[in-house]
Formats: structure tokens, sequence, C-alpha cells
């Protein structure tokens, strides 16, 4: 099945003229549709990771404004949490991915997307968020015990 999709999805890449840069996609595709079919968490990860890359340098090619390729691999990463949430609802944990995928997607978001001064705003701010997600995890940790 994964040969099948990706000389589909090759065939269609030189049929459509496509840059080179899509093949990173196609790859993170590929893994996604093998999470789809196996449920396996280590296929998740490429699967998210690669999307999100391949995503973003895409829209980069494309001439979008602002950082694109952070943006996308952070959206990438919070694709993994959100997959493993939605197949696996009743276990806790591999909450991993929100950090990087935050961070990530905080950077890409602010720079020049939404105009200079909120941008630079969120680029200088977005440590603050750091800082109240661990004291979060804290004060969780305690109340547990």
């Amino acid at each position: 099945m994964i040969l099948i999709v990706v000389g589909v999805t090759l065939f269609a890449v030189q049929l459509l003229h496509a840059d080179a840069d899509v093949i990173v996609l196609v790859i993170g595709l590929v893994f996604a549709a093998a999470y789809v079919a196996t449920h396996r968490y280590g296929v998740l990860i490429p699967a998210g990771i690669l999307t999100g890359l391949g995503v973003g340098i895409v829209l980069e090619d494309l001439g979008v404004r602002g950082e694109p390729v952070p943006l996308g691999l952070g959206l990438g990463f919070l694709a993994i949490y959100g997959g493993d949430r939605l197949t696996n609802a009743a276990r806790v944990g591999r909450w991993w991915p929100l950090i990087p995928g935050s961070i990530l997607t905080i950077v890409g978001a602010g720079s020049s997307t939404f105009g200079d001064e909120v941008g630079r705003a969120i680029q200088q701010g977005w440590p603050i968020l750091l800082i109240a997600a661990g004291a979060w995890l804290l004060l969780r940790r305690r109340s547990s015990v």
C-alpha cells in the first residue's frame, strides 16, 4: 500500500511539474497513511514532523509571508499530540509534542504574520508561556500528590 501511495504521489508530482520540495510533504503523508493503517505511535511522529515541515516548505515556495516553515513544523508537532489523543483517548500522557509544537507555532505565527507590532510582541513574549506551562505542571504534580 505504501509503495502504491508513494508511486501515485510521485507520478502526480511529475505531471504537475511540482518542485522537489514537495517530496518532504509526500514522505510525511506516506507516514500518515501508515499510521492510519497501523495506529503505531512510532509512525505518527515522523508523519507529523515531515508533513508539517513539508507544508511549511511548500507555503514558503508559494511566497507566504512570515515564517511558514517553523509554523508548519510546529503544527506538525501539535498534530502528533492530536492524532494520538484521537486514536488513544483513554491514554494519559504523551504530551511532549505540545512543547516544541507550541514554541514553533508561536514563533512562526508571530513573525510578521500579524503585523510588525503584534509579531514583535509575540516573539518577545513567548517565553512567558513557557513559564506558565512549567508552573502549571509543577502545581498539577503537587496537587496530585
